[in-house]
């Protein structure tokens, strides 16, 4: 082989950072979409959930002719044959704040209208970072 063939051999540091640089900007791209899909799905689990808890409460108004003044009432094992009973791991009470996501995606805020009338459940929204609101029965 000649010096000339010997030198045309390999890829030049330019050829190789262009190269670099656009696995880069795909990674970028790709890791910012999978974080949008991820918020998506933890918001459609968190408004299931939400929901769910809206369904329940309304069973338990048509058995006991008043909305349950807590989530605790739902999922009591003690009631776990009634219809309106609602497995303690599907949800999990707590206070939502816009900005401030839950630890966990199932997190709702269950509050009852005065008069016992109604109620809201609200859910966080991980794709806007608020908390949305689902409000039952005629009272609030």
């Amino acid at each position: 082989m000649t010096t000339k063939n010997i030198k045309n051999q390999g890829f030049t540091l330019v050829e190789l950072l262009i190269v670099i640089v656009i696995i880069a900007i795909l990674t970028v791209v790709s890791l910012v979409a999978y974080n949008g899909l991820q918020n998506q799905a933890k918001t459609s689990a968190a408004k299931s959930a939400a929901d769910a808890v809206a369904k329940k409460a309304e069973l338990y108004n048509t058995a006991k002719s008043s909305y349950p003044t807590g989530l605790t009432i739902l999922t009591n094992t003690t009631d776990s044959g009634e219809p309106y009973y609602l497995d303690a791991k599907t949800v999990k009470e707590g206070t939502l704040a816009a900005g401030t996501a839950p630890a966990e995606a199932n997190t709702i805020e269950y509050a009852p209208c005065t008069g016992n009338k109604g109620a809201k459940v609200k859910y966080y929204n991980f794709s806007k970072d608020t908390v949305e609101e689902r409000t039952i029965g005629t009272g609030c």
